[in-house]
């Protein structure tokens, strides 16, 4: 009998054991696959979009927002005026800025200046160009895009990933200022961008 209760807690320990070496040994193979280093492959979670100065004189307007319609569905809503075409006349300057380990955003962090915006937005869009403009109901997919006003339902921003830029960057929190100018070097519009680029495996907090 006492033969018997021995058997039995000697097999009891023995699967716990066995438990814990398999729960120790899954959790070091995850770590080994999720290793958290300062770059990587991302995930763009994006915060805040909105124009970053008064839009009174300004001749396209990107009056965009981020949407939470559900826990698990964020989308891009708005509309886009544009006064003028969106074209190849305009020159874009565009900086990102980088949250700051002590807190604040520091500028500089990556500078584009480029001629031909709407062909450089274009290119540096990729997919996404094709999805907001199809979202938006504008008529071509091509540059120029007409002047018109251009509204969206909502899209999904799931769809914001298919991009051509870097695959590869720093983790963290950015804030990206794009302002479009005209041949007399005037704003004639202005747009910040506040998101995140986080592991593929993280939730955003």
């Amino acid at each position: 009998m006492k033969h018997s209760i021995i058997v039995k807690i000697t097999g009891k320990m023995l699967i716990k054991t066995f438990g814990l070496i398999l729960f120790f040994s899954s959790s070091q193979s995850e770590n080994l696959f999720r290793p958290n280093l300062p770059l990587g492959e991302y995930r763009v979670e994006f915060d805040k979009i909105y124009q970053c100065e008064t839009t009174k004189n300004h001749s396209i307007q990107f009056n965009w927002y981020i949407n939470k319609k559900t826990p698990i569905l964020t989308e891009l809503k708005g509309n886009a005026t544009l006064l003028i075409p969106f074209d190849d006349t305009l020159t874009l300057n565009g900086n990102l800025a980088s949250w700051g380990s002590t807190g604040g955003w520091v500028p500089n962090a990556y500078i584009l200046n480029a001629k031909k915006a709407c062909s450089t937005v274009k290119l540096l869009g990729g997919n996404v160009w094709l999805t907001v403009l199809e979202g938006f109901n504008v008529p071509t997919n091509k540059c120029p895009i007409p002047a018109g006003t251009y509204v969206t339902s909502g899209i999904d921003k799931k769809k914001f990933e298919d991009f051509n830029f870097p695959k590869v960057y720093f983790y963290g929190k950015y804030k990206a200022v794009a302002r479009y100018k005209n041949l007399n070097n005037e704003v004639v519009s202005c747009t910040v961008a506040e998101f995140s680029l986080i592991r593929p495996w993280e939730t955003p907090i």
